[in-house]
């Protein structure tokens, strides 16, 4: 092949879509084994060829059809760069191939302990590390992504971080967002990720921040786990888009003003089905850990951050629909069991090595669990145009079971693709009929909320974006921004001219009050002096507090059911007590989620105290302004 020819880029590596493949058999063959020479095939589609039974989701009308593993998810020259001054346009796709090379031995390891019967498998460190690794970029590498991503110039990029792409791109002389995409898949993909190498600090230096927050959330908040259905007559599915999908309750939000839109939800679970039989499912550290919940300690610190990083954002109780999904964190070689709790092995230097080992249960999981994870990826399919499974019979089970179940699972309709999901579930229907299922469509309306200004929630979310990635800096960066924030305008603090006209409004005296009777707190604040940063996050929410008037409004901070301005300022001095209690225990925190023993409790760091509270700041004010403007309570 030339190298300027157009080439055929997978975005889901032909090792996995093997795993739920089969040989084509030419239908006109004359007889079973008889070798077909008369009649003509499709490129990819020779007897004994690699070929996977598919669901096309096609403009004209879904088909099932029989696809080569050559011509299935991908698209052509996705990976290469076609900017003029490229010296190698397709170094990406060749970084790719040697990663997928590295990683289909780890899964040969894991799917053939599978077929074996084993109960468990092990992995050192360095497999554990290639396999983390693979399973984020199956999530960036997308479509998806690509959609987003690929476009000429900064203009016609259409996500919620434009100004913030925007201020990347200029700082460092990129052209298109693309470009930005690219270029973070090739350092992640390069990145030295042993326990010697602090490739936090390597990466944040290299890439798009945003990008960067992503990878250091998926590969440090979730935890590893793989899953199995307990019924031999159930499988797992692969769409082109299920590597998107994060599993948590969504929350959808139209501006009435300008008619955007914006979705909103936790992120609880990912998947990434690597056979009909296996799938890999990343779980979030906020939910129930078994051998963790042992300890009543550790488990009610985890509640207490699970209520500061969820429920103070997404409203008390939001739950995980496979809150019960019966997991747990893999077992590494320095740590064990001792009465239910995971202790450090005695004798440990405590000292991390790439030979360490993780023993990986095969978990089997109950019809309805398998069930949730196939219908969740069924119900986000529609953003696609491919549904892989194995065996015909039991993917028309699925579908039957999805279109008629009670909408708990998903098919509940409105906001921003409220057209195109309809569209899918009916041409789904229809092709159950075609095949003899005469099912009726089962389908509900979600509800869509009118009062965020999504404007200002966007500028806030920047601001706090900003404010974020000034925490990262260098100490040398940190003491250069102390030393100048006090001689110009602080956007970090000044989301957007309305929150500014809400704070000059306050009188003089209350500034003065400020000044002259500080309030006492630790130095949790983004320089970690303790300065007036910190005084200002209690105090804009003290200042702001009687706008509140709906209960639904206000921070919710430790399941606070209303806000005051006596009980913000006292909740903002709880949240430094338990930060001080949290220090006592004894935690070794290590390389990710697999590493951690716990002995008491975990803590929050001093940073990311600072952080939720940010966070909940920029909604309260973002609703609290649109009720203002729309008239609201």
């Amino acid at each position: 092949m030339s190298d300027n020819a157009p080439q055929y880029q997978h975005f889901i590596p032909q090792f996995i879509l093997k795993n739920f493949g089969h040989p084509y058999k030419c239908p006109k063959a004359p007889a079973s084994g008889s070798k077909c020479k008369k009649h003509h095939h499709e490129k990819g589609k020779y007897p004994g060829d690699p070929v996977v039974n598919c669901l096309e989701l096609l403009p004209e009308a879904y088909k099932i059809e029989e696809l080569p593993v050559q011509r299935v998810c991908g698209l052509v020259d996705m990976y290469t760069d076609q900017s003029p001054n490229a010296q190698l346009p397709r170094e990406l796709e060749g970084k790719f191939s040697r990663l997928e090379g590295k990683t289909s031995v780890v899964m040969r390891k894991i799917i053939g302990a599978h077929q074996r019967g084993e109960g468990k498998v092990k992995l050192t460190r360095t497999q554990q590390t290639v396999l983390r690794k693979f399973v984020y970029l199956l999530n960036q590498r997308g479509s998806g992504f690509f959609k987003t991503f690929n476009c000429s110039s900064i203009n016609e990029y259409k996500n919620n971080d434009r100004d913030l792409l925007e201020e990347f791109m200029d700082r460092h002389g990129i052209q298109r967002p693309l470009d930005v995409w690219l270029g973070a898949l090739s350092a992640i993909i390069d990145l030295d990720m042993s326990v010697t190498a602090n490739w936090q600090q390597t990466l944040k230096s290299t890439v798009y921040y945003g990008l960067f927050r992503h990878f250091v959330e998926n590969i440090t908040k979730f935890w590893m786990s793989f899953c199995t259905p307990s019924s031999e007559d159930q499988e797992f599915i692969l769409s082109d888009t299920g590597s998107h999908v994060y599993e948590g309750p969504t929350v959808d939000f139209q501006d009435k003003a300008t008619g955007e839109f914006l979705c909103l939800a936790p992120r609880f679970h990912l998947f990434a089905p690597i056979s009909p039989r296996l799938m890999i499912v990343l779980r979030s550290q906020h939910l129930s850990e078994p051998h963790e919940d042992n300890n009543p300690e550790i488990k009610a610190m985890r509640q207490l951050q699970r209520e500061i990083e969820i429920d103070l954002i997404y409203g008390p109780g939001t739950t995980s629909i496979l809150e019960d999904l019966p997991v747990h964190k893999a077992i590494n070689s320095y740590s064990t069991l001792v009465n239910g709790i995971l202790t450090k092995r005695p004798g440990w230097d405590e000292q991390l090595r790439q030979t360490d080992t993780f023993s990986f249960p095969f978990f089997k999981i109950s019809t309805r669990h398998a069930r949730i994870i196939n219908g969740l990826l069924l119900d986000h399919a529609f953003h696609g145009l491919t549904i892989i499974f194995d065996k015909k019979a039991s993917f028309l089970d699925l579908l039957e079971w999805f279109l008629t179940e009670p909408c708990e699972v998903g098919k509940r309709l409105g906001g921003e693709h409220h057209v195109e999901q309809l569209r899918y579930l009916v041409r789904l229907t229809t092709l159950m009929h075609a095949e003899g299922r005469n099912n009726s469509l089962r389908t509900t309306n979600k509800p869509l909320s009118n009062h965020l200004d999504i404007g200002s929630y966007k500028n806030q979310n920047n601001a706090a974006a900003r404010w974020l990635e000034g925490l990262d800096k260098s100490p040398a960066d940190k003491e250069e921004a102390k030393d100048s924030r006090e001689q110009g305008h602080d956007a970090k603090i000044d989301a957007n001219q309305q929150i500014k006209f809400d704070l000059q409004d306050e009188s003089d005296e209350e500034g003065n009050d400020i000044e002259d009777q500080p309030i006492e707190l630790d130095p949790t604040a983004k320089f970690g002096d303790g300065s007036r940063e910190d005084q200002l996050v209690a105090m804009v929410y003290e200042m702001l507090a009687d706008r509140w008037v709906s209960p639904d409004l206000g921070p919710k901070i430790l399941s606070r059911s209303q806000v005051t301005p006596e009980n913000v300022n006292e909740s903002h001095l709880l949240w430094n007590r338990e930060l001080k209690e949290a220090k006592k225990g004894d935690v070794f925190p290590g390389e990710g989620p697999e590493d951690e023993y716990l002995n008491e409790m975990t803590m929050l760091g001093p940073h990311d105290l600072n952080i939720k509270m940010w966070k909940a700041m920029n909604r309260d004010i973002a609703l609290s302004l649109a009720v203002s403007i729309n008239g609201g309570p």
